[in-house]
């Protein structure tokens, strides 16, 4: 078992991997309200049937405002109050939902998180942001606020979709790529073991992703810089996302070679080192190429969250594990996105 503590402005977590679930529930103080993911129940049923629980829908079209003011009034009904704890259950969209209707129900009620997929376990439950997607683009409504805890209990994973486990492996590869060259030389020796749900290699990378993220949000919580740095393969994996509806860890991974292919543009990155690049995540069972539409692209690009005025701020690699974050104007990304694709 691996225990580290996330502390900012806004509050500090507890995160746990390794640890069975069971043990920590029995545990809590005051009976939780469990706001869960509708697979999640299905499959873990005997679990988390002894605790009062509230449906999330699966997919990303259960994350929305219209889920959220059920929940809110699904929360009234069970007169829940500003003490009552709000547990999070499923993967990033259920913790995204949960955090959200939490940090605002009553304006605001103590909550914590059980991550059950290994997206969620390296990434999406970390951080506290919270939010929900809004005319299909991805998380333009929410906010950051810390959960109390989050449970990353490793034997949830092994009920995961093959293609959901492995959509997740591209955020613990964008660790690698971003800040530890260490550990990206770690998964391109332990990949196939990785692959195969071997417990210790699983442990070592989610609490090694989980420190790793702990980290930045720990020096820059609300994305002023440093945290803009994990948004690596998103910018174009978002626009990709929405194109081609696909899964996050699959659209980013695409995402990440673009990205690399335009550090190497720039004079960034080398060729063997883009190739390195493609090389792991091809490993990992990731898509790195894909028909698309470089207009539909550079349109889901121009509403993402990260442009600022006229410029997109695009995060580069300078060099394996480390990174530049360099604004790109619209009119010259329109025919990078062209030359990408």
């Amino acid at each position: 078992m691996h225990q580290l503590q996330l502390s900012t402005s806004t509050g500090a977590t507890d995160i746990v991997v390794g640890e069975l679930l069971s043990s920590r529930l029995i545990g809590l103080e005051q009976e939780p309200v469990l706001l869960i993911d509708e697979h999640v129940s299905f499959h873990h049923h005997d679990i988390f049937e002894p605790f009062r629980s509230l449906i999330i829908p699966s997919g990303e079209s259960g994350k929305t405002l219209q889920t959220v003011e059920a929940l809110y009034r699904e929360l009234i009904t069970l007169e829940a109050d500003r003490s009552t704890l709000v547990v999070g259950v499923g993967g990033g969209l259920a913790t995204d939902v949960a955090g959200f209707v939490a940090s605002t129900f009553l304006r605001g009620t103590p909550f914590g998180f059980i991550s059950t997929t290994l997206l969620g376990q390296v990434d999406a439950s970390i951080g506290g942001k919270n939010g929900v997607n809004l005319d299909g683009y991805k998380n333009m409504i929410g906010n950051i606020r810390q959960p109390s805890f989050v449970w990353c209990d490793l034997s949830l994973l092994g009920s995961l979709d093959s293609r959901e486990y492995v959509s997740g492996i591209a955020e613990v590869i964008k660790y690698g790529f971003i800040r530890d060259k260490s550990f990206l030389e770690y998964l391109e020796e332990h990949m196939e073991l990785l692959l195969k749900q071997d417990m210790g290699v699983l442990e070592h990378v989610v609490s090694t992703s989980a420190s790793i993220k702990s980290d930045v949000v720990q020096q820059d919580e609300m994305e002023s810089d440093l945290r803009k740095i994990l948004n690596f393969g998103h910018t174009i994996g978002h626009a990709i996302e929405r194109h081609k509806g696909i899964l996050h860890g699959e659209a980013v991974g695409m995402g990440m070679v673009l990205a690399a292919r335009l550090s190497h543009l720039q004079g960034l990155l080398s060729s063997s080192e883009v190739d390195r690049v493609e090389k792991l995540i091809l490993s990992a069972g990731l898509p790195v190429s894909m028909e698309l539409d470089p207009s539909e692209i550079y349109q889901n690009i121009r509403k993402d969250k990260k442009k600022s005025g006229t410029d997109v701020h695009f995060v580069l690699l300078k060099g394996l594990g480390s990174t530049l974050i360099r604004p790109i104007e619209l009119t010259e990304l329109k025919s990078m996105v062209h030359d990408l694709c």
